[in-house]
């Protein structure tokens, strides 16, 4: 049993997608969502396979800045403790 939300509406119209791999001239190309042509390649499918890797190689650098910016707590605790005993370090000579 399907119910619907109030919001939720069946005339709605889905917007149109297009593929983003396409031929053009007997050649396989990409398209990114910058709109950016990314080939050419031989093969739909080397096509496919390389623009599965530019999303996953998007993804991990958008992963790696996202942990760049999170400060690790466990660091800054020990960095701090580290400085704070530096200033009450005695030497002797």
């Amino acid at each position: 049993m399907t119910s619907l939300r109030r919001q939720d509406r069946s005339d709605r119209v889905i917007p149109q997608r297009s593929d983003r791999v396409f031929d053009k001239g007997g050649l396989w190309y990409f398209r990114t969502r910058e709109g950016s042509n990314i080939g050419p390649f031989r093969y739909q499918s080397e096509a496919r396979q390389m623009l599965d890797k530019f999303v996953r190689d998007i993804l991990a650098a958008e992963a790696a800045a996202a942990r760049a910016r999170k400060p690790h707590l466990r660091l800054l605790a020990s960095a701090r403790q580290a400085t704070a005993g530096l200033g009450s370090a005695r030497y002797s000579s």
